[in-house]
């Protein structure tokens, strides 16, 4: 069983659509897949026509804990097809984040989850909220693999370097390596700003980047309305075939040997750094053109996070480790 993470700190890069997406192409192939919502906005539990709302149970009843009472993923699984099963989201599971504050193994707690499942999966895919916290720490010790997909913003090249940065802390202070991949997402070959932006992408990564590209395609936007993946609402979508390739890419891979060695502390720190730049210079610079959709508008507005502090809390008290760091 593989499990694998959709993660970005950055929202609108096309994580949960490659969650989605990615699990229902495995299982057309014949692969057997649990699709884990473990983002409180649900949007991958409403992207599958699920309803929160109407749930009696969801993850977060799984993760939080709770006395005299044990449930497992089996106990809250929503069916959507043939080979593809759903572990629903619902808005409470922001309460964990202050549940597990304090709490003894708090970060097994997804982890330990999937491990005691009776059925037998192919590929476990984990839809990570886009913030840092308990919720991203339990994903990605979770995980073997994390994707991370990169829409085309400068923007989004920052929520990597932050990404690999937790990646690494994971790897110093738990021991649990996971392995990662960037995915290009919402790539309009016509546009130079997207062709510089993947370019980009290409000089960081390396072989650490996936050859499939998504590229932009309305009918990925129009199929969270249907709550179908794109495959089920038009099989002649180019966001189809672009799914369908990215899982014969998935399945064709196996984690220990075709992902290259990463030193993942000094890529986060190369592409921080670089991004400054590029975001710099494109404030300056009119020259390069932004597509007008899917993307943000540059301004000299730089976003801020608790980010900084949790990483030098964790850099400075490693005797404690950083989760036992309670969020600001």
């Amino acid at each position: 069983m593989r499990v694998i993470a959709s993660a970005n700190q950055k929202g609108g890069c096309g994580k949960t659509t490659t969650a989605i997406n990615l699990s229902s192409s495995l299982s057309l192939k014949g692969q057997k897949v649990l699709l884990i919502d473990f983002d409180p906005q649900a949007h991958a539990t409403m992207g599958l026509n699920v309803t929160p709302s109407d749930l009696e149970k969801s993850i977060y009843d799984v993760i939080t804990p709770k006395e005299n009472e044990s449930l497992g993923i089996k106990d809250i699984l929503v069916p959507i097809k043939e080979n593809f099963d759903l572990a629903p989201s619902s808005m409470i599971l922001s309460a964990v984040e202050q549940e597990l504050s304090g709490m003894e193994g708090r970060e097994d707690r997804l982890f330990k989850a999937i491990q005691a499942l009776e059925e037998a999966y192919d590929y476990v895919i984990i839809d990570c909220p886009p913030s840092i916290g308990h919720l991203c720490f339990n994903a990605l010790r979770a995980c073997e693999e994390v994707i991370i997909p990169i829409d085309m913003s400068l923007f989004s090249l920052r929520g990597v370097a932050k990404l690999l940065e937790i990646i690494t802390l994971l790897k110093d202070n738990v021991g649990h390596d996971v392995k990662s991949r960037a995915l290009i997402t919402m790539y309009d070959r016509r546009t130079r700003y997207s062709r510089i932006v993947l370019e980009k992408v290409k000089e960081e990564f390396g072989n650490n980047l996936f050859d499939t590209v998504i590229r932009y395609n309305i009918r990925l936007r129009e199929t969270a309305d249907y709550g179908l993946p794109v495959g089920d609402y038009d099989k002649h979508a180019i966001g189809h075939k672009d799914y369908g390739d990215l899982a014969e890419e998935v399945i064709g891979s196996q984690a220990a040997k075709t992902y290259p060695d990463l030193n993942t502390m000094n890529v986060a720190q190369d592409i921080l750094q670089k991004t400054e730049e590029y975001i710099d210079m494109s404030v300056k610079s009119p020259v390069i053109e932004q597509p007008t959709y899917g993307m943000e508008e540059f301004s000299t507005y730089s976003p801020q996070s608790n980010y900084s502090k949790m990483v030098e809390a964790i850099a400075t008290n490693p005797t404690d480790s950083f989760l036992n760091h309670e969020d600001e």
